[in-house]
């Protein structure tokens, strides 16, 4: 399928050189960076959010275990310690 796009000179250099050092087209350099670069980026994208939670966190965890299981305690006491300050 036909594509058309813009260059800037110095990509156009860079582009024309690559393809020389290959002995390919231009074209056949276009597709195969465009195809490579893409995948990357789908690749990239592909994460679902528990994999990227597992690339941050070491298998120890984030360290707020505590706060979860513990979050509801900590919501009332910080309620308490807020009604305690207005009712000075």
């Amino acid at each position: 399928m036909p594509s058309s796009t813009r260059l800037d000179k110095e990509t156009q250099e860079i582009l024309e050189k690559a393809a020389e050092l290959l002995g390919t087209t231009k074209s056949q350099v276009v597709r195969e960076s465009v195809r490579e670069y893409c995948a990357r980026v789908i690749s990239k994208k592909k994460k679902t959010p528990w994999q990227i939670y597992q690339s941050v966190f070491s298998e120890e965890g984030s360290g707020h275990g505590k706060r979860v299981e513990m979050g509801k305690k900590i919501l009332k006491n910080k309620f308490a310690n807020t009604r305690k300050k207005w009712s000075l």
